[in-house]
């Protein structure tokens, strides 16, 4: 299975990086036509934005700077890694680590 956030989940997703509340978005997988979907509770302090993820049993927690696309793309891998059952994969590689300090 492949699941995936669509452009406009995405699109929620990146205002919902300058919210706090709680949040529903469902991953589809267009191969085989299933859905999932995943819980996230938002809370925003000062420039941070703490991210609580729930799929199925899972929960997993971020802190990441509010209201940045940067963050909104971390959170979807994070969202993908976790229904795909990839959490692994959803941490930024050395590359892209450098390239968030360079930024």
């Amino acid at each position: 299975m492949s699941y995936a956030l669509s452009h406009n989940a995405f699109a929620c997703l990146k205002a919902q990086t300058n919210l706090s509340g709680h949040f529903t978005h469902i991953l589809n997988d267009e191969s085989s036509g299933t859905r999932t979907k995943a819980t996230l509770q938002t809370e925003v302090y000062l420039d941070q934005v703490t991210v609580v993820i729930r799929i199925g049993p899972t929960v997993n927690t971020l802190t990441l700077q509010a209201n940045s696309l940067p963050s909104a793309r971390t959170i979807a891998r994070h969202l993908e890694a976790i229904a795909n059952g990839e959490l692994d994969s959803a941490e930024m590689s050395p590359a892209e680590q450098l390239l968030a300090d360079v930024a």
